[in-house]
């Protein structure tokens, strides 16, 4: 075996290539704890196991893909799922997908910056808030797509690394906090009745194990770019350790928001209450409280400086997601968008990233907690039918006959 071939099939080689999945999974939605309550934490601690199960059938499905590009010799998800599926033109079933789930973290990117910004301020993120902030977000987001996309691209990096070490550091404060004495002292405090986890484990296996797994589907395209130097042994290895990663961390933040979810939705219950009945109650701070549930632990805790840190990192890695993935539709459809009338590439993609924006700021007024709840759930549902069951029937089969063939050889 050369040296080359070696490289390819090293633990650090597939690590670097697992990576890209934890980057795409470990973002902006991830950091703000708004996906991990709602598909995991609010069922109880079962949001320790089944965060695992669920990046367990993920790594399944993405290495059933990737390995089927590598033994069909394609670097592209396009040519990937136009060979999988029985008919090439079934591959607009996985742009369907794409397009849709990229819609839609753009406009929770948009509604979870704009949350972060009200919440750091100290406004609650209803009404005429929420249209303010959100437009300043839109604002934001398009001079830096015009004129910060080198910045934004430069920075991606160490903004991402940034944003894992300080999500890390809140994970275990989080854990680590006298949340008995805390929550004791506010439910004391303002005659407030601990929530009570969802008792229903049908809905906790439906959610947090397939429809995460499905609407996760995103990190398919990545990964199967950044596997091409890869040898099959490197890719089992890389889905191993992406597994193990991703999982292992969505466990940690499921556990500690768990931990958290009876107070935190109790003060989210009585806050709407008293916002509701225009109370002047300290708990109207937390009418949203599990909307960015991090932030909100952190401010409980009571370390400042780690709040601002994670706020302004969380806002940074939200503007980061918006810009990334505007430019990434750009280039999509510029080329498509009518060729023949507007000659100017960059007039093309002025138009592109106007209905792009416009689109996404729309969703991006539902708020993040029902774009995660409604735009990535149902997105889910549709990837475990377009994608994750085709892997199974159409692409194992075909990776025996290609494996097969290749003996032959």
């Amino acid at each position: 075996m050369n040296d080359k071939s070696v490289l390819k099939s090293t633990w650090a080689a597939a690590f670097t290539v697992a990576s890209v999945w934890f980057g795409t999974h470990v973002g902006g939605g991830f950091a703000s704890g708004n996906q991990v309550i709602q598909y995991y934490s609010n069922y109880g601690y079962t949001s320790v196991i089944f965060p695992i199960l669920a990046m367990g059938i993920l790594a399944i499905v993405m290495y059933i893909m990737v390995k089927f590009a590598k033994l069909s010799g394609f670097d592209n998800y396009k040519d990937t799922y136009a060979a999988l599926y029985p008919k090439p033109w079934m591959e607009v079933f996985f742009e369907i997908f794409y397009i849709v789930i990229v819609l839609a973290a753009i406009a929770s990117a948009v509604a979870g910056a704009g949350e972060v910004l009200a919440n750091f301020i100290g406004l609650n993120y209803v009404g005429s808030t929420k249209v303010t902030m959100n437009l300043i977000i839109i604002a934001t987001l398009i001079v830096l797509t015009i004129f910060g996309i080198k910045l934004v691209r430069a920075a991606s990096t160490v903004l991402s690394i940034a944003i894992i070490v300080i999500t890390a550091l809140l994970v275990i404060f989080g854990l680590a906090a006298d949340y008995d004495s805390i929550a004791a002292q506010i439910t004391s405090q303002h005659n407030l009745q601990f929530a009570e986890y969802t008792n229903n484990v049908g809905s906790a296996i439906w959610k947090g194990i397939l429809v995460y797994a499905g609407f996760q589907c995103v990190s398919i395209p990545p990964m199967i770019a950044a596997s091409q130097d890869l040898s099959l042994k490197g890719v089992k290895k890389a889905h191993i350790l992406g597994w193990l990663m991703n999982g292992l961390a969505l466990a940690a933040s499921g556990w500690m928001l768990t931990k958290w979810y009876p107070l935190l939705a109790s003060m989210q219950t009585a806050g709407k209450e008293f916002l509701a009945a225009g109370s002047g109650s300290p708990l109207v701070a937390y009418a949203n409280a599990l909307g960015i549930p991090n932030q909100t632990v952190l401010d409980l805790i009571g370390i400042k400086w780690l709040l601002v840190a994670f706020s302004v990192l969380l806002f940074c890695a939200f503007m980061s997601t918006c810009v990334t993935l505007v430019y990434t539709l750009i280039q999509r459809f510029e080329g498509k968008f009518f060729p023949k009338t507007i000659k100017s590439d960059k007039v093309r993609g002025i138009f592109v990233a106007a209905i792009v924006i416009a689109i996404c700021f729309g969703i991006s007024l539902l708020g993040l907690t029902d774009i995660v709840k409604f735009a990535y759930g149902y997105d889910g549902y549709y990837a475990l039918l377009v994608i994750v069951i085709p892997a199974f029937v159409w692409g194992i089969p075909k990776i025996r006959k290609l494996e097969a063939a290749k003996k032959a050889e």
